[in-house]
């Protein structure tokens, strides 16, 4: 088979030149990567790493010395980092799980932070520019990553991971302007010890539900002055937004088919509806927010394609939908949310609305429209 011949070449090499003998694992991995990649072309640095068997996070240290540089894996340091972001000029800005990826070109502003990390407010990266929303609890590690590109390029980004090593947010240099101050950043942030500290993420066991728990959960869903108080909600019960949905009764939430995500994007776009979009990790949400305009189905992903926006979907991965109508001041607020046969979420869907304003008949209409499962 041509993938083990290359492998035992590849490792044969590396032992003769000697490269980077001193983790032999990182060798073996290495060689393993660069095999696969010949064996089959095109695969994306996450399938990569499910294939081989390993996190993301570990087959990019794999590259320590060769192209990545671990960076300090602190939240004082991921905060710094994205104070700093916009001295790399113009960025694309990227996150996605496993079924969902949205991407952003723009120049980065300043972001606002709470104390802990968690959340973006006030005006950095937002509008027409990137938009993000931070959990840094999760965060567990960062590098730095300079990689050949094709047409005799080379690729600059920072990367960064959750606990468990799974893509949380990658940030690209979009032209060589950014440079300088990339590898200023690099130099300035590299962690003194080049080796990482894995470490597993603890998973919080969910809480069992009684009746009176349910009633207490209908009584507060109704009680919702603004959508934001969602998250809050589920928190306080111990249960996910699928759990939720489930309980709170059809006139709140009734669930859709996972197709009709694209039909969803194709009359947005023809009607010009402007939308949300919200993809996100255990470390990160990205949104999109404004008009769409090109939509295309190709090889098992349904895209947009826009200038300086792109979101990908994977077709076999979303399973089904839902549609929630939740309670606010401004009236009753529509989403659409899309998970995957294993009850993780991969996009949801909002109508773009100015705050204080109703939704649109237009935006409520094209919900209406989506063929709802038994």
């Amino acid at each position: 088979m041509r993938y083990t011949k290359l492998m035992s070449a590849l490792l044969a090499t590396l032992a003769l030149s000697g490269t980077a003998l001193a983790d032999a694992d990182a060798d073996a991995l290495k060689a393993k990567q660069v095999a696969l990649q010949a064996e089959q072309p095109g695969l994306f640095a996450r399938d990569v790493a499910q294939k081989l068997g390993v996190s993301e996070a570990k087959l990019l240290a794999a590259d320590i010395g060769r192209g990545a540089t671990l960076l300090r894996s602190d939240v004082a340091t991921y905060k710094a980092l994205f104070n700093r972001m916009h001295e790399l000029g113009r960025i694309k800005a990227i996150t996605r799980n496993e079924n969902g990826v949205i991407e952003r070109t723009a120049v980065a502003l300043p972001p606002k932070l709470d104390d802990k990390g968690r959340v973006m407010l006030g005006s950095g990266f937002v509008g027409t520019e990137i938009d993000l929303r931070f959990k840094m609890d999760s965060w567990g590690y960062a590098f730095a990553v300079v990689a050949p590109r094709g047409g005799g390029r080379t690729s600059r980004s920072l990367q960064f991971f959750d606990k468990n090593g799974e893509a949380i947010h990658k940030v690209y240099l979009n032209d060589e302007k950014g440079v300088p101050a990339f590898d200023k950043l690099v130099a300035e942030f590299k962690a003194a010890d080049q080796k990482p500290n894995w470490a597993v993420a603890a998973v919080k066991p969910a809480k069992p539900l009684t009746d009176m728990h349910i009633k207490e959960l209908r009584s507060a869903w109704y009680e919702m002055t603004d959508v934001h108080e969602f998250q809050r909600l589920i928190n306080d019960f111990g249960i996910s937004r699928e759990r939720a949905f489930e309980l709170i009764g059809t006139d709140a939430a009734y669930k859709i088919t996972g197709k009709s995500v694209e039909a969803l994007l194709e009359t947005a776009s023809k009607k010009e509806q402007p939308i949300m979009v919200f993809v996100s990790n255990s470390g990160m949400v990205q949104i999109y927010s404004g008009l769409i305009e090109k939509t295309e189905a190709k090889n098992g992903w349904f895209n947009v394609l826009d200038p300086d926006f792109d979101l990908h979907l994977r077709q076999s991965g979303v399973d089904h939908g839902w549609v929630v109508r939740r309670p606010a001041k401004s009236g009753t607020i529509t989403s659409v949310e899309f998970y995957d046969a294993k009850g993780e979420q991969v996009v949801n869907f909002f109508s773009r609305r100015d705050q204080g304003k109703e939704e649109t008949k237009v935006w409520r209409d094209i919900v209406g429209s989506l063929a709802r499962l038994p």
